[in-house]
């Protein structure tokens, strides 16, 4: 099974088929036209550099066409590449998150030794009631009859 191709890769197959179809060089002049896309800042200077390739391959009235659909995909590539990127730095920063609070260790109540001491104390005073012994607490319980 093939591995599935990138943003790039995808364009790239796009312009490779689109150049066959109008019979151009894809070798040559598909690399030369990636180097413009990715090279030139403005969409007229990519429009520019790209007339200036196709000039020789296509007529006039068809060359203005095909270099904007050129452009429109490549700029449809990025935003994708943009989306996919932005999903992936999402998931990144949940990732972070969730490894932080994985990495949070809930510190012990620090107990003083007077307040350990008074603890056994307590707990040594109820310990040692024998049978017949009252708890230090006197409790008295009401019975209700229910006939």
């Amino acid at each position: 099974m093939a591995a599935p191709e990138t943003v790039a890769g995808v364009f790239e197959s796009w312009l490779n088929d689109r150049l066959d179809s109008l019979e151009v060089d894809r070798d040559v002049y598909g690399a030369y036209i990636l180097g413009v896309l990715q090279e030139e800042e403005t969409e007229d200077e990519k429009m520019d550099a790209l007339q200036g390739i196709l000039s020789a391959f296509l007529e006039e009235d068809a060359l203005e066409n095909v270099c904007r659909e050129i452009i429109k995909h490549w700029a449809e590539s990025c935003s994708i590449s943009i989306a996919k990127n932005t999903q992936s730095d999402e998931v990144q920063a949940i990732a972070n998150m969730i490894e932080k609070q994985a990495q949070i260790v809930v510190k012990q109540k620090e107990v003083s030794e007077e307040a350990k001491k008074r603890k056994e104390a307590l707990l040594a005073q109820y310990a040692n009631v024998s049978e017949g012994e009252e708890y230090p607490l006197s409790l008295t319980f009401y019975s209700y009859g229910v006939c």
